[in-house]
């Protein structure tokens, strides 16, 4: 038996309503945590807002479509995302920055790639409202991973000179340009070719 349409849309919703739940409690914590770094906490600041601001809008959308609340659906068993998601929660913070901000990198990318997952399945089942909903996740946070791969080069040479290692501070503009260099090779072999690189590979 095929499943219900509304019951596979909220499947999703409830999956990133727990997902971004997770995200908000380790986030929260490291904004207590990592006060001696204020870029980075303006920064994890301003994706605290944003995740807050999801889970609202998740809320209120399963709310209204019926599909269980996020204390229901975190007991869910068999969730990889949530299982990923929960161990940023307990994570050692004695790790340092960079490690923090790379696990941040990890759940804010699985979040990104939800909201993808979860604006296909609305566009594909002709929910506009949900597609709406899943395409403004996936801005927020696709804008939130860029600028954390800004970020963690500098926290990477910080931690190494807190270690007492001679790491060299004018590197950082190479990385970056190394990273943007990248992402723009990218983006110019996907308007050459009109498909993403890995499709041409598969």
């Amino acid at each position: 038996m095929a499943p219900d349409r509304n019951e596979s849309i909220n499947s999703y919703i409830t999956d990133m309503l727990a997902l971004e739940d997770h995200i908000e409690k380790a986030i929260k914590g490291q904004l207590e945590d990592l006060k001696d770094y204020p870029e980075v906490v303006a920064e994890l600041g301003e994706i605290h807002r944003k995740v807050e601001h999801h889970i609202s809008d998740l809320r209120q959308l399963s709310e209204r479509r019926g599909a269980g609340g996020v204390k229901e659906t975190v007991k869910r068993a068999g969730s990889a995302a949530l299982g990923a998601a929960a161990g940023l929660i307990d994570l050692v913070r004695t790790e340092g920055l960079p490690k923090n901000l790379r696990d941040d990198y990890t759940a804010l990318s699985l979040a990104n790639i939800g909201y993808v997952m979860l604006h296909t399945t609305g566009l594909a089942l002709d929910d506009r409202e949900v597609a709406e909903l899943a395409q403004q996740g996936f801005i927020d946070y696709a804008g939130a991973v860029s600028r954390l791969t800004g970020l963690i080069p500098a926290a990477v040479v910080g931690f190494l000179q807190q270690e007492g290692l001679p790491a060299r501070q004018d590197v950082v503009p190479q990385v970056k340009r190394t990273i943007e260099g990248v992402w723009e090779s990218q983006r110019s072999n996907t308007s050459r070719t009109g498909e993403p690189v890995v499709a041409r590979e598969l």
